[in-house]
């Protein structure tokens, strides 16, 4: 099967499923946890965490960012956890020193039809930063 990039699709729903059934609360609160702190290092707000997150309301993103995460993260927002981590993971390896990530998650790119990869995470759409991700992969190869 064909993805809408032209390269073959290699998704597959019984293995994904098995992962996320897998996932125990302790990994969630972990993931979570790793997620915040990497938005704090390029400088998101609080308000901005939960948008691209998972847009979570104010009080339920201060609880859960304290910890108290009482049950497993929905799909969505476990696959926003893990794109982050990723995305931090490419990062890394393109650049040595933190200041330029941040310049780089805050500087408009043409890539992203001149919006920066910050403007695209705080649109909420989690294609925003499936394809963000993309971005590096593809500039990582």
């Amino acid at each position: 099967m064909k993805s809408m990039y032209g390269e073959a699709f290699t998704f597959d729903l019984a293995q994904f499923r098995a992962a996320h059934d897998q996932a125990t609360l302790e990994d969630d609160k972990v993931g979570f946890k790793t997620a915040v702190n990497i938005l704090e290092l390029w400088k998101f707000t609080d308000t901005e965490k939960a948008i691209v997150l998972g847009d979570f309301s104010g009080a339920t993103f201060r609880r859960v960012k304290g910890g108290n995460l009482v049950r497993k993260l929905t799909i969505d927002r476990r696959t926003r956890v893990s794109l982050i981590l990723g995305i931090h993971k490419a990062l890394r390896t393109m650049f040595i020193q933190d200041k330029h990530r941040l310049e780089w998650v805050k500087n408009k790119n043409r890539a992203f039809n001149d919006h920066s990869p910050k403007e695209l995470m705080l649109s909420g759409a989690l294609i925003g930063l499936h394809e963000i991700r993309r971005y590096l992969d593809s500039a990582l190869v």
